[in-house]
């Protein structure tokens, strides 16, 4: 097992029944982008392995904070400024 392999597993609780897959499907998991045999499998992990399931417990709170710092609306003034910065045609100096 590779150093990687084994930090996985050790995060993830180290139940050695593929913590590495599942960990890698979390957020896909998360977001219902799996296919039904897949997400069953993802779930029967986290049924299974205690360190999975705090990992997912982790990125459940993490999405819901993204989700809840992301409703707030810049101010109109704010979103001027930058269309006007990123629309500005940059023009480089002439050497004489």
């Amino acid at each position: 097992m590779s150093e990687m392999d084994e930090s996985v597993t050790q995060v993830a609780g180290g139940c050695g029944n593929n913590c590495e897959d599942a960990l890698d499907r979390l957020w896909e998991y998360l977001d219902a982008e799996l296919i039904d045999v897949d997400a069953q499998t993802v779930r029967a992990h986290l049924a299974e392995c205690q360190g999975c399931l705090e990992e997912y417990d982790l990125d459940v709170v993490v999405k819901h904070l993204v989700r809840r710092g992301c409703q707030e609306v810049a101010p109109d003034t704010l979103r001027v400024r930058i269309h006007e910065q990123l629309t500005v045609m940059h023009v480089p100096p002439t050497t004489s």
